[in-house]
Order: C-alpha cells, then sequence, then structure tokens
C-alpha cells in the first residue's frame, strides 16, 4: 500500500518562517483570484492573518509596512493589489542585513540594584551639592537596602556595605551621613510600609449565634408556659 504523504523537506523553503506555509501557501495563490476587489480583500485578510500571528510586530516602528513587505516577497515580489498610501511595499533587497537590536548594557556594575536605582544614582551625581542631591542620596540607599532584602533574603550585608556601594557607583559624589539610618524615615528620607496594618478579621458567624441563642430562649419559654396550662 502506498501512502502519498506530503513532507516539509519537498516543499518549496519557507521565506518566513514564523508565518508558517499556510500563510506562505496563501499569497503564493493570491494573484490566481482573477476579480480585482476580491484578490484585495483576500491579500487584506491575509495581512490581518500575519498580524494575529505576530502579534509583537505592533511594538515596531512602520510594522504595517514590514508585514506588506514581507508579504510581497513571500509571493515572489509582484501582488496585483494596491499597497495603502504611505507604505512603500517594495521587498527589502537581498542580503542587506537588519540592523541589529540594542541590547542591554551588561557592562554597568552591582546589577543586582537594578537599573532604576542605578539610573538614579546617575542623575544624583550630575547634580549641584544640595538638599535635592541629598534627598537623591537618602532615597538610593534606601530602595538599595531593599533590593539587597530581596536578592540575599535579608541575609549577609549591612549599611555598611550600601554606603561603600553607593560611594563608588557615584564615582564617589553621593555620600550618606555616617548617622544616617537606611530605612528609618526622616524628613528627607521615603517612608517604609512595614506590613504592620493588617485588616480585621471578622468571625464567621458571630452575628449568627447570638441570634440562635435568642431564638432558643424564646421556645424554652413558650415551652413552659404551655406545660403550665395544661
Amino acid at each position: 500500500m502506498e501512502w502519498d504523504i506530503d513532507y516539509n523537506t519537498s516543499n518549496a523553503e519557507l521565506i518566513y518562517s514564523e508565518y508558517g506555509r499556510a500563510v506562505q501557501d496563501l499569497l503564493l495563490k493570491a494573484n490566481e483570484i482573477d476579480a480585482d476587489e476580491e484578490r484585495q480583500a483576500y491579500v487584506e485578510r491575509v495581512i490581518k492573518l500575519m498580524l494575529q500571528m505576530q502579534p509583537s510586530v505592533k511594538q515596531q516602528e512602520n510594522y504595517e509596512e514590514r508585514l506588506w513587505k514581507h508579504a510581497f516577497r513571500i509571493a515572489g515580489g509582484e501582488l496585483n493589489v494596491t499597497v495603502p498610501e504611505g507604505i512603500n511595499a517594495a521587498p527589502d533587497p537581498e542580503g542587506v542585513q537588519p540592523e541589529p537590536l540594542p541590547y542591554p548594557d551588561t557592562s554597568k556594575r552591582m546589577l543586582h540594584y537594578g537599573k532604576n536605582v542605578l539610573a538614579l544614582i546617575d542623575e544624583g551625581k550630575k547634580m549641584e551639592d544640595g538638599p535635592e542631591r541629598d534627598l537623591v542620596t537618602y532615597t538610593a540607599a534606601y530602595y538599595m537596602k531593599v533590593a539587597l532584602s530581596d536578592w540575599r533574603d535579608g541575609k549577609f550585608y549591612n549599611e555598611e556595605m550600601i554606603r561603600k556601594d553607593l560611594y563608588e557607583l557615584s564615582d564617589k559624589v553621593l555620600v550618606l551621613p555616617p548617622n544616617a539610618k537606611i530605612g528609618e524615615p526622616t524628613g528627607s528620607q521615603p517612608s517604609q510600609d512595614d506590613g504592620s496594618r493588617r485588616k480585621k478579621k471578622k468571625k464567621k458567624g458571630g452575628g449568627n449565634n447570638n441570634h440562635n441563642r435568642s431564638n432558643r430562649s424564646n421556645n424554652n419559654n413558650r415551652s413552659s408556659r404551655n406545660r403550665r396550662r395544661r
């Protein structure tokens, strides 16, 4: 018995694997539609399907133009349709390499404090000496302590480590006074929620118990009256 099985190894190579073979087959058959309006609607539906399959493409600039470029290239460079105004659907030349993605800078020191804390320190060291820079210094030290508490589960660190790291990260500009308590709010430091405020739990069935006791008492009184009447 012979099996007529279509293997991908025997099919044409996928131009863009992220859209799958179904999209590629649909676009290759688009020009076979004779009516202009039907062909236009057909290709536009395929473009929407491509967007549904890759919704993250919306985060890129000119994503609609990107989808149309991909559609034209998948179709072999020719689609007998009208491209939306303002979109250049001509495929990019072969061999042109895309621009490299901007990967995060990993050369920074002490990334365990978090990029927001490091950015705050960078801004603080640019400030002139005064109350505003002091506030940034206190705030940065506070959140450095929070980051270390989460990272090390509250173990194996002390405030001297934070003072030293803050001094080094700020290129020896931000100095926390030795008498300042990190994490204890003052007029210049942010407050810290210690979680002491908790909602009071209501006792289940508390009101119903009193109501039940009252009903039982009333029933007993009625029973005793009935016995006396007999």
